[in-house]
């Protein structure tokens, strides 16, 4: 049982991922890759969230896998992430690169503390 829980988070993760793209796209346009970094932000959020709730027994190992594995293994993104970053370099923009990895990388762990914040609250 516990796989198709996995499958049915994972569909549901692949979903939410392509409407972030889609609503980022229509809000923000598509000259930078703002979906994939909303993404990933969120999902390291809410891994790191799910994961903390986990070890303090607050959540079931059954919801972790289905969340963690499940949802979020379909929503992040970060083979997506790399093929944005070599497109912005062979663009000729890599200031635009850089600054993508660097806010990735900055605001993931930010989000990867605020996951566990939130979980002692």
């Amino acid at each position: 049982m516990q796989l198709v829980w996995i499958a049915v988070f994972g569909a549901l993760g692949s979903l939410a991922r392509y409407g972030v793209g889609l609503a980022a796209k229509v809000w923000l346009g598509a000259s930078f890759p703002f979906g994939t970094l909303a993404v990933n932000l969120v999902g390291s959020f809410l891994l790191a969230l799910i994961v903390t709730l986990a070890l303090s027994g607050r959540v079931s190992e059954e919801l972790r896998l289905a969340i963690g594995v499940g949802f979020c293994g379909a929503f992040t993104t970060f083979s997506t992430f790399e093929l944005e970053v070599q497109q912005l370099i062979a663009a000729g923009r890599p200031l635009e690169a850089f600054a993508y990895v660097a806010s990735s990388l900055a605001l993931g762990f930010g989000a990867v503390l605020l996951g566990q914040w939130v979980e002692r609250l």
